[in-house]
């Protein structure tokens, strides 16, 4: 039994790059099955570690695909600070919600920002507490974009 969930999750777990990885998990309410590309930061910071999330807006009446930044650690409800930098573009603020689970926030930046970047630099500005700096390889997202399908877009 041990050796049949350890293939299946080498089967539903494909490496898109080097640090890209797609993962599949079958959605119980539409009975599809539902890919999500996931990029870690290079490192943590003060204890923290983050992870880039690129997936598809599900039940949306216009499909489209969401990046979500989420962390280890639980943020205060409300709103956080962010700002995010790809390459050497410049820097973008953001004032956004923290999601419900309270560990991160989605919908900051766009999709379409990303294909032919090699960089992502994000600065989280949390309540009472320092702010972190998480920086990520993203080289690949290309092809990680195009591993995650999404109708409409």
């Amino acid at each position: 039994m041990k050796l049949k969930v350890i293939f299946l999750a080498m089967i539903l777990t494909t490496p898109c790059h080097a640090e890209w990885t797609v993962n599949s998990f079958n959605d119980r309410m539409t009975d599809s099955t539902i890919k999500t590309a996931t990029v870690a930061a290079k490192a943590p910071d003060h204890g923290v570690s983050a992870t880039i999330r690129v997936s598809c807006l599900k039940y949306a009446s216009e499909a489209n695909l969401i990046v979500a930044i989420e962390t280890n650690t639980a943020f205060t409800r409300g709103r956080m600070g962010l700002v995010y930098r790809l390459d050497n573009d410049e820097p973008t603020p953001r004032y956004m919600p923290v999601d419900a689970n309270g560990r991160g926030m989605s919908l900051w930046m766009q999709s379409d920002e990303l294909p032919g970047k090699k960089r992502l630099r994000v600065q989280l500005e949390p309540a009472r507490s320092p702010n972190l700096f998480f920086e990520f390889d993203i080289s690949g997202v290309d092809k990680a974009l195009a591993a995650v399908p999404c109708k409409g877009r």
